[in-house]
Parts: C-alpha cells; sequence; structure tokens
C-alpha cells in the first residue's frame, strides 16, 4: 500500500506549534510514507527535508475566491452580525459567535484534501493529518495499512454513538483516510468541492470540514452503499477528544483547542483507553 499524508497550519502558528507536530511526522512516520504540507503563507525556511510543500494559494483558486467573496461576511466567519444580502444560518441564530459556522476558517482543510485526491496518481490511501499533532514514538506502516482498508471510502474517528438513536455527532477529523482507489472518491470530490463554489454549504446545519465531509458520508452511505471504516465510538471508543483515546493514541497525540497552549493533552481527557494506550511513558508523564 502507498500511503501520502498532507496537512496544513493557520498562518502564524508555524513558531507556536505546527513546526513541532509537522517534524514529528518527518521523524517517525514510516520512510516509505510520503509527507506533504500545504502552505497558505511563505514555505517556513526550517521545514524537514523530508516534507513536500505545496503553495495552497497557487494550487486551489476555487478556495480563495471562496474566502475572498464572504471574508466580510460576519455570519460566514462564525459571527452572528448580519449584514444585508448576507448569510443566514438555516437555524435560529444562537446567541454567541462559534467555530461551527466557520465556513471561510475551515474551507482551507477542504481544498487541501479535495486538491490532494485529484492529485494523488499511484497513491492507495491520502491521510490528513492535522498539523497540532504531535507523533511521539516510531509508526510502523503496518500500523497504518491496519487502518485503511480496501473496501471502505472513508477512515474516521465517528462520534456516532451505535447504541443510540440521537442523530449522533461530526466526526473528529484530525485524522482521516481516504480510499484513491474507492470508484466514489473522485465523485465525493467533485460534492465536496461543488458545497463551497456553489455556496450549497449555507443550506447545512453546520459549516465546518468536518460537518461537511459528515453530511456527504451519510448522503453517500444511504445511497450509494459506501462503507465508513469509524474506528472512533464504533469501535468502542469513548470521550469527546476521541483522537487520543482510540488506536492512535499508542503513537499521537491531538493538541485540540486550548491543548496547543500546554503542548499535551490532558489527564482528563482520557475516558477509559486501553491500558496499553496508556502505559506508554508518554502518557505516563500526562
Amino acid at each position: 500500500m502507498k500511503i501520502k499524508v498532507i496537512t496544513s497550519y493557520k498562518p502564524g502558528t508555524w513558531e507556536s506549534f505546527a513546526r513541532r507536530g509537522i517534524h514529528s511526522m518527518a521523524e517517525q512516520f514510516p520512510p516509505e510514507v510520503d509527507i506533504f504540507l500545504y502552505c497558505e503563507e511563505q514555505q517556513p525556511k526550517d521545514v524537514d527535508g523530508r516534507i513536500t510543500c505545496v503553495d495552497l494559494t497557487e494550487a486551489e483558486p476555487n478556495l480563495f475566491a471562496f474566502k475572498t467573496k464572504y471574508k466580510d461576511d460576519p455570519v460566514a466567519n462564525g459571527e452572528i452580525n448580519e449584514i444585508p444580502n448576507g448569510v443566514r444560518r438555516p437555524i435560529p441564530m444562537a446567541p454567541k459567535g462559534s467555530f461551527l459556522w466557520n465556513a471561510v476558517r475551515f474551507a482551507n482543510k477542504v481544498f487541501c484534501v479535495t486538491h490532494a485526491i485529484k492529485n494523488s496518481a499511484g497513491y492507495d490511501y491520502l491521510i490528513w493529518l492535522d498539523a497540532d499533532t504531535y507523533s511521539f514514538r516510531p509508526i510502523p506502516k503496518e500500523f497504518f495499512e491496519g487502518l485503511l482498508p480496501s473496501d471502505s471510502m472513508l477512515t474516521y474517528l465517528g462520534r456516532e454513538n451505535p447504541n443510540l438513536s440521537d442523530g449522533g455527532k461530526y466526526p473528529e477529523c484530525g485524522f482521516v483516510g481516504y480510499n484513491l482507489n474507492h470508484p466514489e472518491i473522485q465523485n465525493l470530490t467533485k460534492d465536496w468541492e461543488d458545497l463551497y463554489v456553489s455556496d450549497k454549504i449555507f443550506e447545512l446545519i453546520e459549516w465546518t470540514d468536518c460537518s461537511t465531509l459528515w453530511h456527504l458520508s451519510k448522503k453517500y452511505q444511504k445511497e450509494k452503499n459506501v462503507k465508513v471504516n469509524d474506528i472512533g465510538y464504533w469501535k468502542g471508543v469513548r470521550g469527546h477528544h476521541v483522537f487520543i483515546n482510540s488506536e492512535l493514541g499508542l503513537y499521537m497525540d491531538h493538541f485540540k483547542g486550548n491543548r496547543k497552549a500546554e503542548g499535551k493533552s490532558k489527564l482528563k481527557d482520557f475516558k477509559g483507553a486501553g491500558q496499553d494506550i496508556k502505559d506508554l511513558d508518554y502518557w505516563k508523564k500526562i
């Protein structure tokens, strides 16, 4: 299996956390895995030589057309103050702003992924990994291969409770695998981009990359009988911080939200993670 890993980071965060996470990929990932970094700002001078950089501005003009169109619309950026003829949420306005409706911010990840899917001939799987993820020990190629079945279109950290009929919650998309050999993967790519190019994203309940992918995932499962490999709740993982409680916690830590400042997850984040994870030296120091 030939695997390509991609990541990106918010401009201005290279020194604070992105370099550490991205360089840990170069240090700990198996040599057979290729790593690509999508850069929206000028390429950092100290990028590890193993990493190939892609100029996102040049690669995805549709992304920047969308961001330019909506950069001055507060609602499209997660805020609540509406402007004349601007975007409106499809549900009653919450009392304050929220990342859940920041379509402009989270469009970057979507277009990084769709560009990579369209430009990865010869690869079997594409993995998106957030830049605020720290790989703390060597990862064997067999580990990645075990996460990426050939009969599933997507592998992700789901948060739909298999024991409840409550509709669930959008997946944790700090790690997502895309099967490049799946017959529907290019259609998914086209449909995902079209949500932004056509402005259909604003018809959805929420507008993050996680929510838009979840919307299409459910649609493809229902209408096209596509399989999804959920390594989150459907595998018995517990807790909101599903990343470190999943098997990914054997090798990686994800600094979600305010964890970036501390550079590690928190003891309270563990919700029944396997003892083999908590017994690792890295986690014993948490």
